[in-house]
């Protein structure tokens, strides 16, 4: 246990600094005040020696997809955002698994559909202008996952995650969930940018929940400005009452009881 502990700490520290292993023991220990979600469910499924496929819905630069194309996942990243998108072409230059997309993702196909842009922080690209400083940039296309799984000819998906500012309901309702259900799903909630497309919080765990899903929470403190760093509250099992009505944070779903035990575990939940 505590060599593949030094490991892990060796590879974090390796891939992402100082910084990421002081958190990653704070974690282990109970006292962390910060979390990197897709970075424990990449290092949960290494310490079951799995590898998969994964499809990452709004990729950013490529950090979350990162550790699992270099233990060999087959990849598929979506990054509709072209500024983005080049860097994370560096990125996944160095691993044949990754197949980049330019195309957003929703509940319905679509055609040259606005894309708006901050200069706030390069992490709030999508959809909808949620804040004052957004503009419409770009004009993307628009696809859903059951599409994609089609197109692609996927069969399976081992880690579905979500992140597009607000969308992250929608792209689920975009699955065809006869045909697919993913393993663990990693999804975004923040009511500021959802309850205007006509969702919350519980409506998107309740979704999960009624697809067959368990329910992880892990809630970070409300946003005081975008772009800087952000504070972590702690994970729950859901059902869960966010501490304060402008939480945010993401959903960790688990299709299968052992998953959802063995995880609840390795969180700490």
């Amino acid at each position: 246990m505590l060599l593949n502990k030094t490991k892990t700490a060796i590879r974090v520290l390796r891939e992402k600094g100082l910084g990421s292993v002081v958190n990653l023991l704070k974690h282990n220990l109970g006292l962390s005040k910060h979390i990197d979600e897709s970075s424990v469910i990449h290092d949960y499924f290494k310490s079951l020696g799995f590898t998969g496929t994964l499809i990452d819905v709004g990729a950013h630069l490529g950090y979350g997809l990162k550790p699992f194309a270099s233990d060999g996942w087959k990849v598929f990243a979506f990054e509709p955002d072209p500024d983005n998108r080049e860097q994370l072409k560096k990125l996944a230059s160095n691993f044949s698994s990754v197949n980049l997309d330019t195309r957003a993702l929703s509940d319905v196909p679509a055609k040259q559909v606005s894309f708006y842009k901050s200069n706030e922080s390069d992490g709030v690209s999508g959809l909808q202008a949620f804040l004052p400083s957004h503009k419409s940039q770009y004009l993307v296309d628009v696809t859903t996952l059951a599409d994609v799984i089609a197109e692609k000819s996927i069969t399976a998906i081992d880690f579905l995650k979500i992140d597009t500012e607000g969308f992250d309901l929608l792209v689920l309702k975009g699955m065809n969930w006869e045909k697919i259900q993913p393993r663990l799903i990693l999804c975004e909630f923040e009511d500021s940018k959802t309850l205007p497309l006509g969702y919350s919080y519980h409506d998107m765990a309740n979704y999960l929940v009624e697809q067959g899903y368990k329910v992880i929470v892990s809630e970070w403190k409300p946003i005081k400005r975008y772009g800087e760093k952000h504070a972590w509250r702690g994970f729950y099992t859901y059902p869960h009452q966010l501490k304060v009505d402008r939480a945010w944070g993401n959903l960790i779903a688990c299709r299968d009881d052992e998953d959802f035990q063995a995880l609840s575990t390795f969180l700490k939940v």
